[in-house]
């Protein structure tokens, strides 16, 4: 018998509970632009997706389009996916006057979006525009404001409806649109809070009372279920599919709640990190400061926090409940979630944890906890161990120590030995583990880009903090989000992606994207990091990859490495057929590759890329003493 419970996907029809009434204040209000705010994973998709459901009906007076916006990064490829969104429910939209395949054919989603509100007003049906994952709009505007302008004139004349959902970081767009002569683009819009689920909405949820096959729950364990998820949607499915039970005679009920039960795993930690960061300062430090005290008054948080003012920290304590990060108490404030509150708390206890080197003479030891490889997603603190007990050896750590870093092209090698070493823990001491999981039928699988940056962040911590680097994952920059950023101070920066060999983007990651970020953050030096699972297309991928590596220190003078990683079993010593070149795992002289100068141009000639414009060099002025180079 299947677990009822959904964990990982939207919902709709009879498995979406709860937000009857706020569906109906969406569809009936006289704001027709509305902007849905909510937390990761509280449900906005699920809720788009059920008032599409609602009015798709026949007897509906909208015409449901689902736009979603995620992996959209030009004005031309939104419209491209508002086209095919539009085919896929073409019948929807099919009238007299209207020719679907004709309209697709305009360039310009403003026109598209016109054109057909206006085809049914004459249906007398109204457009109802559901946009996901809004956060699209930010890349978009940052290269053509003026199509996000258009845009925004078209969604807000009201002869359409627009329900849009994000996050709370796309309000960075009234910072993209400040200098429009028009109003900033969220100026308009109706902004809507998605809370937590209401209490009733929440018990259904966990008793399954929208099913054919209802769950059995005493009261009790449900008030625990409440309380530990604080009526969070995705934390009720996550934990009652932890405690799904069926016995002998086929009744389905749920188990109490074990300690593990609320292990906050690793997509958990996840979104509340991607969320914590998004808080500003005070409201992450009014967060931190409660989980400390597991209970503060206002009047205490007050004082923890000054010099903020009374009232910006009482503003910033409504729009943390609201998001559902605290909740209300008699004695005052506690962290919403029981999860939260336990990630909140690892996070407290690595901050203040002493330097993690283990002693020069600890033995290096290779062993693989037994969830490495069973296919299941490891959480942070099994990464953690299984990072550790593959053995940064301290001897590699302290030699790293022993180096003097006085020029940015010292600190690139520097951050370079780093990757090797990481390679090396890989393809030589069994880190592949770590890597690679299992699909359904049992084929090794790499794990999400995700959980490899996790993975990839726990063994460089140490060797960063062994050279005093400074080190970032998923920095925001003027571009988006950077994989990892290492730095000393301004001056000496290197900027690293890494992509899985099955992304469609793979040459266009060194070709485009982490250019891109070079030029945006004025760096001059960047590695680029291809996980490879299979030997077949790697020499392929490869010499393309070093070929636009080559291409963009040429054109635009910024140097870029490329690190490829093999996370395959490596064959035994008796069995391999070749000797692993040299320079794989160590450097020999001050650049384990040849001079651009000893390239010839064959070797560098990379393959085009369809539809790319051009990248335009911003020079960034070298540093006292340094020498603008591009090896």
């Amino acid at each position: 018998m299947h677990n009822p419970y959904v964990v990982g996907r939207w919902v709709r029809g009879d498995e979406h509970y709860d937000r009857q009434s706020l569906i109906e204040m969406l569809l009936t209000i006289q704001d027709t632009a509305i902007w849905v705010v909510g937390t990761r994973r509280m449900g906005k998709t699920s809720l788009l997706r059920q008032v599409e459901w609602v009015t798709a009906q026949p007897d509906s007076r909208f015409a449901p389009l689902f736009w979603d916006l995620q992996g959209g990064a030009t004005p031309e490829e939104l419209t491209r996916e508002l086209c095919w969104a539009l085919e896929a429910d073409a019948a929807r939209f099919r009238t007299a006057t209207l020719d679907v395949g004709a309209l697709c054919a305009e360039t310009d989603a403003a026109t598209i979006l016109r054109k057909l509100s206006r085809a049914m007003q004459q249906e007398g049906r109204q457009l109802l525009l559901l946009v996901d994952e809004a956060e699209g709009f930010l890349r978009v505007g940052e290269q053509d404001p003026n199509w996000l302008a258009r845009l925004r004139k078209v969604l807000q004349e009201g002869t359409l409806r627009t329900i849009m959902a994000s996050t709370r970081q796309l309000t960075q767009l009234i910072e993209q649109s400040a200098d429009w002569v028009t109003s900033p683009f969220l100026f308009g819009f109706r902004m809507v809070i998605l809370w937590p689920l209401k209490r009733e909405g929440a018990a259904a949820l966990v008793r399954q009372l929208q099913s054919a096959w209802r769950v059995e729950v005493d009261e009790p364990l449900l008030e625990q279920i409440l309380d530990a998820c604080h009526h969070h949607p995705y934390l009720i499915q996550l934990l009652c599919a932890r405690l799904f039970s069926v016995d002998a005679n086929e009744r389905r009920y749920l188990r109490a709640i074990q300690d593990e039960d609320l292990a906050v795993d690793h997509q958990v930690a996840a979104y509340f990190s991607f969320d914590y960061q998004r808080l500003s300062e005070l409201e992450q430090r009014l967060l931190s400061v409660v989980a400390e005290q597991e209970e503060a008054t206002e009047q205490e948080l007050v004082a923890a926090v000054v010099p903020a003012p009374e009232a910006r920290v009482t503003a910033a304590l409504r729009s943390l409940h609201e998001l559902g990060h605290l909740r209300r108490t008699p004695g005052g404030w506690r962290v919403g979630s029981e999860f939260m509150r336990r990630w909140l708390a690892a996070q407290r206890d690595e901050r203040s944890a002493p330097e993690a080197r283990p002693p020069v003479d600890a033995p290096i030891t290779t062993v693989i906890p037994e969830t490495a490889s069973t296919g299941r997603a490891l959480d942070l603190n099994e990464v953690e161990t299984v990072a550790r007990t593959l053995g940064i050896a301290p001897e590699r750590i302290h030699a790293l120590a022993e180096r003097r870093i006085r020029s940015e092209r010292e600190f690139f090698h520097a951050v370079r030995n780093i990757f090797f070493e990481v390679r090396h823990l890989v393809e030589q001491d069994e880190g592949y583990r770590v890597l690679v999981t299992q699909d359904a039928q049992g084929e090794p699988i790499l794990r999400s880009e995700e959980e490899i940056q996790i993975a990839l962040k726990h063994w460089l911590r140490p060797m960063c903090r062994a050279l005093n680097i400074n080190f970032d994952r998923e920095t925001h920059t003027g571009r988006g989000l950077l994989d990892f950023k290492f730095s000393i101070g301004h001056d000496f920066r290197c900027l690293v992606e890494v992509k899985l060999f099955h992304n469609a983007r793979l040459l266009e990651g060194v070709a485009i994207q982490l250019p891109t970020y070079l030029l945006a953050e004025q760096a001059t030096y960047g590695i680029y990091v291809p996980i490879f699972l299979d030997s077949a297309p790697m020499e392929l991928h490869l010499r393309e990859l070093h070929a636009w590596a080559l291409q963009r220190a040429r054109s635009h003078g910024v140097v870029i490495d490329v690190i490829d990683i093999r996370a395959w079993r490596p064959r035994s010593a008796s069995k391999v057929e070749s000797l692993e070149d040299a320079d794989r795992y160590a450097l020999r002289g001050p650049l384990g590759l040849r001079a651009l100068s000893e390239v010839d141009d064959a070797d560098a000639e990379p393959s085009s890329l369809p539809n790319q414009p051009g990248l335009r060099r911003t020079r960034r002025k070298p540093a006292t003493g340094e020498k603008r180079s591009a090896d």
